[in-house]
């Protein structure tokens, strides 16, 4: 089904009042949740991992993985280099993407086949365009190009995610796909797969939502969408639905809870050799981090809290990555690395070379969560900012911290 022109502007709506775009510039960093470690590269130990768990699985990394974001181009599981952890190297700027009085925030970005796309607004929510840069050699994007005039999504936030090429988005209760031709432009309005918005997710409809591709050992293929907003009851919802790839017109309950009043970002990692996998994720407003593993079938264990995550700056909100056996977090301009043992188990948080400004300063008033703005093509991470991309590569490393 595809959507049109009438359908745009209708599921775009949304009563405005008392609903501000806010500049979000919280001074300094706060005080600490947990220790943090610079990058200084010792060997890992057992004693570090912070959940008592075993050590780490030293062998070559041959992990499934995907994340929030996207992760278009990603080493399959027989490529994957051979590492203890990987490690980020040097941040580098896109060109610009958007002029003044336009931004990126709160809506999302992602990768898919080679390019890198972010939506765009003018501030205010009007002049929604979607733009695409491809990937270069040595990971540069290449200039700018307008992918749509008119991406349709609505001025509030929301998730998009990679599924085998296909970019995906859950707002407002639809299950919509991005298509795109060979040179990164949108090929009309998104296509809907939903039967109704009234059963895609239990009568839910979503913004400010948290979702997130599993790609079990085996070969099952599961999203999961994690909650957010929902313009029925005008309130949060909590509850996990997942779908299993290819998606279906309507997700099903897992009989789980996100932990978080407010879910935030969520990344997936699957350790090489065994069945299950794990789902990493945050709440929208502060530090908590949560686990729950993830089964054949698309089962999902009990939430599990892990320690905090790390004070960064801004409004912290950030992203989650997984990369191999290594879990990223960005917190406003600081990002940090953790290495996932095969049991699910983190290390303590490492600092990693901060990003040159903070990701995201434009949200929605009252704290509401921005869409997942980062991908992964190849051994590259994208992180979007207010105006510009940042990437640096994603290397392998055989001592990993403490």
């Amino acid at each position: 089904m595809t959507r049109r022109r009438g359908q745009r502007r209708l599921i775009g709506s949304w009563p405005l009042a008392g609903l501000l775009l806010a500049v979000l510039a919280q001074p300094g960093c706060g005080a600490g949740q947990v220790a943090v470690t610079p990058d200084h590269g010792a060997g890992p130990t057992d004693a570090a991992l912070s959940e008592g768990g075993p050590g780490l699985d030293r062998g070559p990394d041959a992990a499934w993985f995907a994340e929030a974001g996207a992760t278009d181009g990603a080493p399959k599981p027989d490529q994957a280099p051979a590492a203890a952890c990987y490690t980020v190297g040097a941040w580098k700027s896109s060109a610009t993407f958007v002029g003044a009085g336009h931004v990126a925030h709160p809506l999302p970005s992602f990768a898919s086949g080679g390019f890198y796309y972010v939506h765009t607004m003018k501030l205010g929510g009007s002049e929604r365009r979607l733009y695409s840069a491809q990937q270069l050699p040595g990971g540069d994007l290449a200039a700018w190009k307008q992918a749509s005039p008119d991406h349709g999504g609505g001025p509030h936030g929301f998730t998009a995610i990679d599924v085998d090429g296909s970019p995906l988005h859950f707002r407002n209760g639809h299950i919509a796909r991005y298509d795109f031709d060979a040179s990164g432009v949108m090929q009309g309005d998104v296509k809907l797969l939903e039967a109704s918005t009234d059963t895609a997710f239990g009568g839910s409809k979503y913004v400010w939502d948290s979702a997130v591709l599993a790609h079990l050992p085996g070969g099952q293929r599961h999203v999961f969408h994690l909650g957010g907003f929902s313009f029925t009851g005008y309130t949060y919802r909590q509850d996990v639905y997942h779908s299993a790839v290819p998606l279906q017109s309507a997700f099903s309950k897992t009989g789980r809870s996100h932990p978080a009043t407010r879910p935030g970002k969520a990344a997936f990692y699957a350790p090489p050799g065994g069945t299950d996998g794990f789902i990493f994720t945050a709440e929208a407003q502060g530090p908590r981090l949560w686990r729950t593993r993830v089964k054949p079938g698309g089962l999902l264990d009990p939430f599990v809290a892990l320690q905090d995550l790390p004070a960064g700056s801004g409004n912290e909100r950030g992203e989650l990555l997984v990369y191999g056996n290594t879990l990223l977090a960005v917190r406003g301009a600081k990002v940090f690395r953790a290495v996932i043992s095969s049991a699910g188990a983190l290390t303590s948080w490492l600092s990693a070379p901060a990003l040159p400004e903070a990701q995201v300063d434009v949200s929605w008033g009252d704290g509401h969560l921005e869409g997942a703005s980062s991908g992964l093509i190849g051994a590259h991470v994208y992180v979007t900012g207010p105006t510009r991309v940042f990437h640096a590569p994603l290397q392998a490393a055989t001592a990993c911290g403490p």
